[in-house]
């Protein structure tokens, strides 16, 4: 059962990702969309190395769209964010 503070969380998700698309445009892609997948992929992982891509996506990404942070909004950037957080709390579980 999906508690408030779930509902609250994931509706936060959801319109931060409708505003990355409308970001995104065309030719671009969402970055929330593929940080909820490559966080997805990394807590999928059975073991530690397996995580390392996965994270090294979010390291590359953070590095390369940190200008663009703050176009997103508090919204899209803390969806981003939580993501990350996801994925590397993931990958400690596997240390």
């Amino acid at each position: 059962m999906m508690t408030k503070s779930d509902v609250k969380r994931h509706a936060t998700v959801f319109a931060a990702t409708v505003g990355m698309l409308a970001l995104a445009g065309c030719g671009g892609g969402d970055p929330v969309a593929e940080a909820i997948a490559k966080a997805d992929g990394a807590c999928e992982c059975d073991t530690f190395e397996c995580t390392t891509e996965y994270i090294k996506w979010f390291n590359e990404t953070s590095i390369s769209l940190e200008n663009d942070f703050e176009a997103w909004g508090e919204d899209g950037y803390n969806a981003y964010l939580e993501q990350s957080l996801r994925a590397a709390d993931c990958q400690d579980a596997l240390r």
